[in-house]
């Protein structure tokens, strides 16, 4: 009789295996029209995240919240959207002729609008792609939020850790916390997130917008609040896909206008039968790498060859990017 040999999977099939778990689930749920992340609908959608995990979410699967997997996404999504109980998925519906203000992430060209304290709408103009990547990103911070949760909640009945009780009081500040208070606030963090009090004041700043300075505390705080409520009120959070957004996904309606406009513009030019150089990148990050170099070149002679590009992908560095642009639309960007 021969052995019977243990048959385990190597980690790129599970991966492949929990990808395509993943698209089967964002199709059925998009098909569905609406889900509860942390609910049992978002529960395979988690389990293959988990099962994954992502080298831009970094510990997704430790018990420990990931702080710079938190960064890369927070960047990427709406500012408040932390706060949002309820977050809708609409195509271009007609609210840029609204008194609502559009709200663009820094780091992804996308409209989104706070509807109310409590909804924010995320415009998806990229199709499938698009929603993808969205709820990948959602599904990853409300992990994180109850990994939050799980660390200050004692009881059933809602009672929580002094750690969070401080941490409330902090961001419920309207001015710009002084030094000490705001490190009295990053130590009782740092014993919210189980991380220590230098790997939280290292990555502090880089969640502070001009207008918001300790934005940081703010992240962390409404993550674990509406956490929190989830497990105690059962007021689970929401995302939903507007009946406009599952009618056009798919009939390529962007595609078709970005096509016909790029063939004009050849044919305009002369350049309909010049070979084409297809790059998929983001449209800054050609525009760096075009223009970067004779704009700025000589005040990074002496740099490490990739200082440029980091410090123009920096929150800090407007005018520089400025600089780029202004010079770039004069060469034909």
């Amino acid at each position: 009789m021969k052995d019977i040999k243990n048959i385990s999977r190597s980690r790129a099939q599970e991966s492949s295996a929990a990808i395509e778990r993943l698209y089967i689930t964002m199709r059925h749920l998009f098909n569905r029209g609406f889900y509860k992340p942390m609910g049992v609908s978002g529960e395979t959608l988690r389990e293959a995240l988990l099962s994954l995990r992502p080298e831009i979410y970094g510990s997704i699967a430790e018990e420990k919240v990931e702080l710079n997997g938190l960064l890369y996404v927070i960047e990427r999504l709406p500012i408040g959207i932390e706060e949002c109980r309820y977050i809708n998925l609409t195509s271009d519906e007609g609210y840029s002729n609204s008194h609502f203000k559009a709200i663009v992430p820094p780091k992804r060209r996308r409209n989104c609008y706070r509807i109310d304290d409590e909804q924010m709408n995320v415009e998806i103009t990229r199709g499938r792609s698009d929603i993808y990547d969205i709820l990948t990103h959602l599904t990853f911070i409300f992990i994180e939020s109850h990994k939050i949760k799980d660390r200050v909640l004692i009881d059933d009945e809602g009672a929580v850790s002094r750690d969070w009780q401080k941490l409330e009081l902090a961001v419920k500040q309207t001015k710009k916390l002084p030094l000490v208070e705001r490190e009295k606030a990053i130590s009782h963090a740092a014993n919210v997130l189980g991380r220590t009090f230098a790997e939280v004041q290292d990555i502090y700043d880089d969640f502070a917008t001009p207008e918001a300075p300790d934005r940081f505390l703010h992240v962390v705080y409404w993550l674990g609040k509406l956490a929190i409520e989830e497990v105690v009120d059962n007021n689970k959070r929401t995302i939903t896909f507007s009946p406009i957004l599952r009618e056009r996904l798919g009939h390529h309606i962007y595609g078709d206008i970005w096509a016909t406009t790029i063939k004009e513009v050849l044919l305009k030019n002369d350049l309909i039968e010049r070979p084409i150089h297809i790059i998929s990148a983001n449209m800054h990050s050609v525009m760096n790498s075009l223009f970067a170099e004779p704009v700025l070149g000589k005040k990074y002679k002496n740099t490490p060859e990739f200082q440029i590009f980091e410090d123009l992908s920096s929150s800090t560095s407007k005018e520089l990017r400025k600089k780029v642009e202004e010079f770039a639309l004069t060469q034909g960007m």
